[in-house]
């Protein structure tokens, strides 16, 4: 690579995206599933599940009625109306997510959603496991099947027709770059009318996870750690330092002694009056409470303390064996490159 040029003058050169094929739809790099760069056109169809599916918010499929509604999202311009930020996100999983911060994921239509030729040739399942009995499907067929691949990309599609209905919604689309800037109001409602007309909304249609509009990723992450008994691993970790997961678990402790200080307050100014100085369950009661806001917060402490070091442990062993699977290939890419 060192005797020789990493590109040549035509790439300044303005010329026809169409030369350029399906790369003139796709983003200008991919990320493989060893982490390396590449052309989104080198592994399309991989590309494509990556950007497309949503097999994470599938697993949880059964429970996501308890982080959001059975209906299609609210249009955008409920969104701002509700002081929700619109947070530009590309990844899938995040898309119409919502924080309790108010800020909503979305992530932008991609251009090759909008070209009929790519859904010709990428997204339109035409293979005989659409179109025959399941039990005549034979295992390299199934794998080939672009059918759930379809299904995600409509009801990727079918969202933004939620969110985008009024032509103010257009405009703060294209306002956060959501949508091209080649699509114009009219082409939108054309486009519109024709996914309308051929029940592109169905639910039969579409991923069941399109069967919801926008989930609360809190829940999603109680979802996680509860149902799949994932405690350190959650759907989306909120913090990125370990002054955030203090944060996080330290206001309902300090919230909760704050309580504890008002009661212990108030059960001094009974003690004091006569009639509860002489209560018996009352005595018991104070006697009970004190321990327990003697004990309780330390115990609280404690259990942050023993989540930070379980997050830190699992933490440092991930990156140390992420380092070392990278650095063996980044090794063996060595020894390719000096073979003759």
């Amino acid at each position: 690579m060192a005797n020789k040029l990493p590109f040549d003058n035509n790439a300044f050169i303005p010329g026809s995206l169409q030369d350029l094929g399906d790369a003139r739809l796709l983003p200008a790099s991919a990320r493989t599933a060893d982490h390396q760069l590449a052309s989104p056109t080198g592994e399309i169809r991989n590309f494509l599940k990556k950007d497309l599916m949503v097999d994470k918010l599938n697993r949880i499929g059964p429970y996501l009625w308890l982080a959001g509604q059975p209906m299609p999202p609210k249009p955008l311009n409920y969104q701002v109306a509700t002081c929700r930020e619109i947070a530009v996100d590309e990844r899938i999983d995040m898309h119409m997510v919502w924080e309790d911060s108010q800020r909503i994921h979305l992530k932008p239509l991609p251009r090759y959603l909008l070209d009929p030729q790519f859904w010709e040739s990428h997204l339109v399942c035409k293979g005989l496991c659409c179109v025959s009995a399941p039990d005549k499907v034979n295992q390299e067929q199934q794998l080939g099947c672009r059918k759930e691949l379809h299904k995600c990309a409509l009801g990727f599609l079918s969202s933004y027709m939620a969110l985008v209905r009024f032509e103010s919604d257009f405009f703060i689309a294209q306002t956060y770059r959501l949508l091209p800037n080649t699509i114009t109001w009219e082409m939108w409602l054309k486009l519109n009318q024709q996914l309308l007309r051929n029940d592109a909304n169905n639910p039969a249609n579409i991923n069941s996870r399109y069967l919801f509009g926008e989930l609360r990723l809190s829940r999603l992450n109680k979802i996680c750690m509860i149902f799949h008994a994932r405690p350190l691993s959650a759907y989306q970790i909120t913090y990125h330092t370990y002054g955030e997961l203090f944060h996080d678990y330290l206001t309902p402790v300090t919230a909760a002694t704050i309580y504890v200080a008002l009661v212990l307050t108030a059960m001094q100014v009974g003690l004091a009056t006569n009639r509860l100085a002489l209560s018996s369950p009352f005595q018991d009661a104070s006697y009970g409470f004190t321990v327990f806001a003697i004990l309780g917060p330390l115990i609280g402490i404690l259990f942050i303390g023993v989540i930070w070091g379980l997050a830190f442990t699992n933490n440092m062993i991930g990156s140390w064996k992420f380092k070392q699977q990278q650095f063996a290939l980044y090794e063996q890419s060595l020894v390719r490159d000096q073979l003759p």
